[in-house]
This record gives structure tokens, C-alpha cells and sequence, in this order.
């Protein structure tokens, strides 16, 4: 969350609209799960009657707040060209990369729930989405994470003008074809 903060200052003061939407696009679920969770709204512990409620309930929250974060960062150019319009609006790389990213979110929300059911109604001893939904969740800010800086770095370039670094030597001239 202090990543998404320091970037979303730092995209602010180069007047880079693109980078402050996808942060707060990609950090809105954890804002929501801490708001839902860290709050106690829905509690977090079960006891052994009611696992299968109490587990759907939780990664039922998940799967919806991945899915209605899925629609406004797939659209996130035209609702900023909405809501900016005297901005310099524009496609990234990272407007192709994060709804997948988002997408694979929601499928391991989903499929949590199907194990979560199978596993606690019907007695199936599997676990393989149980155990890993926290990692595919830290992969998921990871990737995010990643994109968002190379996108910081990318758009400092363009802001102070620093050139692409280069291997050719001085002398030779490239041609921009």
C-alpha cells in the first residue's frame, strides 16, 4: 500500500494521469478487503460447523471485488478520457497486461469457492487452492507492482527528457525506421 501511495504522489507531481488511475485501479481490492476484513464487517474465523458458509462468504467478497475491478481497469482509457478530459490520455503496455492479471485473480477466487464447497459440503480432502490463494494474491501485487514501476520509470524519462541509454558509440547515428 505505501508503494501505491509513493507512486500515485510521484505520478501526481509529473502530471502523469495514465500511472495515478492504473494505482488506484490496482489498489482499490486491497482499500476493499481491508475495509470488509481489517474492520471486522466479516469475521475471518469459523469454527468447524460452519467453515462452508463462513469460507464462502469470504472468497465469495474476493471474487466480487476482483470482478468489478476487472470492468473499470479493462476500460480505464475511456473513463479517463471521461473524467480528465484536458489529460493527456493514453494506451499503455500495462492497460493490455493487468486485466489478465486481474483475470487470473478472479479465476483463483472462483475456483476457491468450488474446492471451498467440495471440500467442506462434501467431504473432499483437496487443498490446492486453499493453500495457494495467498500466493497467487502476492504474485498478483507483484506483477502490478513490477508494471507500475517500469511505467514510472518510462514516463520520468519522458518528463525530464533523459535520453535512451545506448551502445553504439558516439559517432554512429541511428535511423528511426
Amino acid at each position: 500500500m505505501a508503494v501505491g501511495l509513493l507512486v500515485l504522489f510521484l505520478s501526481i507531481r509529473i502530471d502523469e494521469v495514465n500511472i495515478a488511475t492504473i494505482v488506484v485501479l490496482i489498489f482499490l481490492p486491497t482499500l476493499f478487503e481491508f475495509l470488509i476484513f481489517g474492520l471486522g464487517l466479516v469475521d475471518l474465523s469459523s469454527s468447524h460447523g460452519d467453515r462452508l458458509v463462513q469460507n464462502s462468504i469470504i472468497y465469495g467478497i474476493h471474487f466480487a471485488i476482483d470482478l468489478a475491478v476487472l470492468v473499470p481497469l479493462t476500460y480505464r482509457v475511456e473513463l479517463s478520457k471521461k473524467l480528465f478530459p484536458v489529460a493527456k490520455v493514453k494506451y499503455t503496455f500495462a492497460d493490455s497486461m493487468l486485466p489478465w492479471v486481474q483475470i487470473i485473480a478472479i479465476a483463483m477466487s472462483f475456483f476457491t469457492l468450488i474446492e471451498n464447497y467440495f471440500r467442506n459440503a462434501k467431504g473432499y480432502d483437496i487443498t490446492f487452492f486453499f493453500y495457494s490463494y495467498s500466493i497467487v494474491g502476492y504474485l498478483k501485487y507483484s506483477f502490478a507492482v513490477g508494471i507500475i514501476t517500469v511505467l514510472l520509470g518510462m514516463a520520468y524519462k519522458e518528463y525530464y527528457g533523459f535520453k535512451t541509454p545506448t551502445l553504439l558509440s558516439k559517432g554512429i547515428k541511428r535511423s528511426n525506421k
